[in-house]
């Protein structure tokens, strides 16, 4: 059942800001109270291109809620920043950063091999959309919690959306009010596929009920390698690791390991089931002790530095957890003296950190990461809310097996539509010359009265793993440009 029932206790009542409360010629630190809402706050401080080299003006602060206060790094569009739409970037876990984004995959900057500055990326995504980076739920990366309120930590993706709806309404109408009339698209991977389908499902929510209140004009959800239903991706780890469809030469695993996988396999759906159906934590739990000793277990127990990597199937592990060497750089510069020099945390940080163990308890006494969002995704297209997932097809964590099968599993009007087509190649420029680097298949289907056409598309690209815009830069830019732009895929 759809977790929709919060919605309506979370209404802000407040009108839009006619002024921002940044003032434009400022490059100190400020601290600025909305009139409109008194619990909220927002520190922010424009920042210059020591630290990142952005080729557009570049935000940076804290978003007050009580005792919470979440961090964002915002950049404007280089293309055409009044009229280019808004799009968040929210990387997953639960508890991880949205600075590896930042620096790793989509910013306008990237962090060097060194971990001691950075070099600009031709391939950002701010090239044409201004790019919002949010440390969420609150205590991840730079933001943070006061202390001794702890318990308002986030304990699932729905609390973690109203704090995030929050933030969206202040940031259009008051802090960037030439931003309250674009489009905004909401984008992120891995655990996002959990994160964006709430937060989408809650702007969808709060615009309906609360039309005098500043509306997120929400257009469309990116989900990359998205964790959106764990039965699914449990499900497609065979195929990925059994078969040569991720584009493999040999499949991962031998025979032996093959079928002692598909014997287990019916048992561990089963147990999904059971936990689907009553999601209490300890229910869950064991399920997923079922299929990690049946299933799961054996990759995983063999992903660590040195040993497999379960973000790319053709790539060794570099380093423990993330196995990618380039996410400890990208920790090191952000703990650097030039960066806290011109962040300015408040005292309550004393060290950035990646992943942020306390929302990963909170969010584990849930058991939230079990449940699955495609009923949420089948929501917004009911609402006009287009939504694209994308895969690299590489990846074993999230992979392109699993979100094809509750793509097909989708009920929506456009399912019988979008399940009779097939994946067909599409093509994008790479290095000034025309290539095949996938397969998609989308539909456009117009739901109730609606002048507006749902999308819904699938888009794998080749030779890419978890992190598809880091693996292949140029594919990605590409996906996104024809995305938000509205143009085919094919």
């Amino acid at each position: 059942m759809l977790r929709l029932c919060y919605a309506a206790l979370f209404g802000l009542s407040y009108a839009v800001s006619q002024k921002p409360l940044l003032s434009e010629t400022t490059d100190d630190f400020r601290v600025l109270r909305s009139s409109h809402a008194p619990d909220y706050s927002v520190h922010i401080k424009r920042q210059n291109d020591s630290i990142c080299a952005a080729g557009s003006p570049q935000y940076t602060g804290w978003l007050d809620i009580g005792h919470k206060h979440l961090f964002f790094w915002y950049f404007e569009s280089q293309n055409d920043p009044a009229n280019d739409p808004l799009t968040l970037w929210m990387t997953g876990g639960p508890g991880d950063s949205s600075m590896l984004g930042l620096f790793q995959e989509v910013g306008p900057c990237l962090v060097n091999e060194h971990g001691n500055g950075t070099y600009y990326n031709p391939w950002g995504w701010s090239r044409n959309s201004s790019l919002l980076f949010v440390d969420q739920p609150v205590d991840v990366g730079f933001s943070f919690v006061d202390e001794g309120h702890e318990n308002e930590i986030p304990r699932d993706s729905q609390e973690a959306a109203v704090d995030m709806h929050r933030f969206l309404q202040l940031f259009i109408s008051d802090v960037f009010p030439h931003k309250l009339d674009a489009p905004v698209h909401l984008s992120g991977e891995s655990y996002a596929g959990h994160y964006i389908p709430y937060l989408a499902a809650q702007i969808v929510q709060q615009n309906k009920l609360y039309p005098n209140e500043p509306q997120v004009r929400l257009q469309s959800c990116l989900v990359g390698n998205g964790f959106m239903s764990p039965r699914d991706t449990t499900y497609g780890y065979w195929e990925t690791l059994c078969t040569t469809n991720p584009g493999v030469a040999e499949p991962v695993f031998n025979k032996t390991r093959c079928d002692i996988m598909a014997a287990n396999m019916p048992r561990c759906m089963d147990v999904y089931e059971t936990c689907v159906n009553n999601p209490d934590p300890a229910i869950c739990h064991a399920a997923l002790a079922v299929c990690y000793d049946g299933i799961l277990g054996w990759y995983e127990n063999e992903s660590h530095a040195g040993g497999r990597n379960r973000f790319d199937i053709t790539a060794p592990c570099e380093v423990d957890e993330v196995c990618y060497a380039q996410a400890a750089r990208v920790e090191q510069y952000l703990n650097s003296p030039a960066v806290w020099d011109a962040l300015l945390p408040p005292k309550q940080i004393k060290e950035f950190q990646l992943e942020a163990a306390s929302v990963v308890r909170a969010f584990d006494s849930t058991s939230d990461g079990m449940t699955s969002t495609s009923e949420l995704v089948a929501f917004l297209l009911a609402n006009q809310v287009h939504f694209l997932a994308y895969q690299g097809n590489l990846d074993l964590a999230c992979n392109t097996a699993g979100t094809l099968r509750w793509a097909h599993s989708l009920s929506w009007k456009g399912q019988v539509e979008f399940n009779s087509k097939a994946m067909r190649a599409w093509t994008s420029v790479v290095a000034g010359k025309a290539e095949s680097v996938g397969t998609a298949k989308e539909v456009k289907v117009h739901v109730g009265d609606a002048d507006t056409a749902s999308r819904f598309a699938i888009v794998t690209v080749d030779g890419a793993g978890h992190l598809l815009p880091q693996d292949r830069p140029d594919v990605a830019f590409d996906m996104l440009t024809r995305w938000i732009m509205g143009a085919p895929f094919g």
